[in-house]
């Protein structure tokens, strides 16, 4: 379908250019101009008081299932993975929205081995030609290597010497790939740079001298400012649930695990950003290219929308709109190599984000999303499809693995726990979260406030196979309603609604955990 954009203010490079329509034919962008630029057969776009960008880029991120589909909503039309198993690149599609560096190279044991299934590690520089081979046989377009020995968290944990990292570094230009290492210190981001590495996969979370600086000026650094969401606001909420743009888009499935990740157990000191933040600032100075990325999937990050935080964090350091918008656009693109995209040129793909007013003044315009398109396509429907659940069940099996390696790694770790009866009948769980513990019954609902782990215990003994005879109260997408539960399991419920007008099923409806709330009256 050829359409042409009528009236918007046209971004590209951060700049407003004096043309004020753009055309697209054939997926690309065909014509940047005045009006006469439209075709008799156009379909025609009223752009009045908007502003068009090229579609966004996250310089960071870790695939899940549909989460090229998910990110286009948001306008956010290509990812670049920064470590993922073969099998869940291969599931993910369009290829056109998503880059990947396949397996990261790790040492034995290294970051972040309690995140994925085993995968093959890098032992010493002579498995360097072996191992980059292997991750072009799986499609990587780029490297990502771990340099990280868990130093900056106080940890001890394997990483890779500086011989291995270079001969890494080495092999992967040989083959024309760009070389990226994820780092957590200064001191680490001076010692890839001096192995030839050439992007960092974080700001270092320690302040940076100007001799650090000065060490990692040809390097390009995806910032992941936004990672700080990943943790509870003063209100109590996850810093996305309270963008009220992005959660109005944001599919029920991702409110619901936004919420579970909002009531999980959080350190009681989580981290400011403000080194990461400084450094940022200080890089781009310097002239580093800074680029935008997320690190989504991790917990109150969410594939496309986090994008539209990273860019308000970007300008929270010291970047203009305009530089915060270009390392979300043009500069990871170059530094990618990524030619087809990330500006308003003609011959560019037709990746394009309409938003209502002017994020050159105000970033925060970027969430008013009016329409986007990829290859000059509406993005397909999201929310409800069978990639959503997918990628929700993805999630949780990752989450589910990484609590389970947290717990036999460091046995005090707080973890979910089941409470069972004497005869072996699990009665329900209670989960630490922020300030407690919280009673819960099996399949997930609340059962009380938070309190200590023996008082959570003992209202799940009381009342956790009680309460199922009560009525409670439960919503889909609409509002909360009354409804009696008929059978409960882990995964779903069967329940009737209490209201005679709701169509249903003489005896009730499943439904999964996934796809419905449900809370007693007296706790909503």
């Amino acid at each position: 379908m050829a359409f042409t954009i009528l009236h918007t203010r046209l971004v590209d490079r951060g700049t407003a250019l004096p043309a004020d329509c753009l055309r697209v034919a054939d997926g690309r962008i065909a014509a940047i101009g005045g009006p006469d630029i439209a075709q008799p057969d156009d379909v025609l776009v009223d752009g009045s008081g908007t502003t068009l960008l090229p579609g966004l880029i996250d310089a960071h991120v870790h695939l899940a299932p549909g989460c090229t589909q998910l990110a286009a909503t948001y306008g956010v039309t290509t990812q670049l993975d920064m470590f993922s198993m073969p099998e869940v690149i291969a599931g993910e599609t369009p290829r056109s929205g998503f880059f990947t560096s396949s397996i990261g190279s790790t040492a034995p044991g290294g970051h972040p081995t309690i995140a994925f299934p085993p995968f093959p590690y890098v032992t010493g520089p002579e498995d360097a030609k072996q191992f980059v081979a292997d991750r072009i046989a799986e499609g990587a377009d780029h490297l990502k290597l771990i340099y990280d020995d868990g130093s900056g968290a106080m940890l001890n944990i394997p990483t890779l010497p500086r011989d291995t990292i270079r001969a890494l570094a080495d092999e992967a230009h040989a083959h024309e790939l760009t070389v990226v290492a994820h780092v957590s210190t200064a001191a680490g981001a001076v010692t890839v740079a001096e192995c030839g590495v050439d992007v960092l996969a974080h700001a270092p979370s320690d302040l940076m001298t100007p001799q650090d600086i000065e060490a990692v000026k040809g390097m390009a650094v995806i910032a992941t400012l936004g990672v700080v969401d990943m943790f509870n606001g003063p209100s109590g909420q996850l810093p996305l649930q309270e963008e009220a743009e992005l959660m109005a888009r944001m599919p029920a499935r991702w409110r619901r695990v936004l919420d579970h990740q909002s009531r999980r157990w959080m350190p009681p000191q989580p981290p400011d950003g403000a080194a990461a933040r400084a450094n940022t600032l200080a890089l781009l100075r310097a002239g580093v290219r800074v680029l935008a990325g997320t690190d989504a999937p991790n917990p109150g990050l969410v594939f496309g929308a986090s994008l539209h935080r990273e860019l308000v964090h970007l300008v929270s350091a010291g970047l203009t709109p305009a530089e915060a918008l270009v390392a979300a656009t043009s500069a990871p693109a170059e530094v990618f190599k990524l030619a087809d995209r990330g500006r308003l040129v003609a011959g560019a793909r037709a990746d394009l984000l309409l938003v209502d007013g002017d994020p050159l003044v105000d970033i925060t315009a970027t969430q008013r999303i009016r329409q986007t398109w990829v290859g000059g396509e509406v993005p397909a429907e999201y929310a409800g499809s069978t990639a959503e659940l997918a990628g929700i069940r993805f999630l949780g099996e990752t989450t589910a693995r990484i609590i389970k390696a947290l717990k036999e790694q460091w046995p005090g770790f707080p973890s979910p726990e089941d409470v069972v009866r004497e005869d072996g009948e699990v009665l329900g769980r209670v989960v630490p979260v922020t300030g407690g513990w919280l009673p819960m019954t099996v399949f997930g609902a609340a059962l009380g406030p938070t309190s200590d782990r023996d008082t959570a215990i003992a209202l799940v003994e009381r009342e956790g196979l009680a309460s199922l005879s009560e009525t409670w109260s439960a919503r889909t997408d609409g509002p909360w309603q009354d409804a009696v539960l008929l059978e409960a399991q882990p995964d779903r419920v069967r329940l009737r609604w209490k209201d005679p007008l709701v169509e249903q099923p003489p005896s009730g409806r499943w439904y999964e955990l996934t796809d419905i709330d449900l809370s007693r009256p007296s706790h909503r």
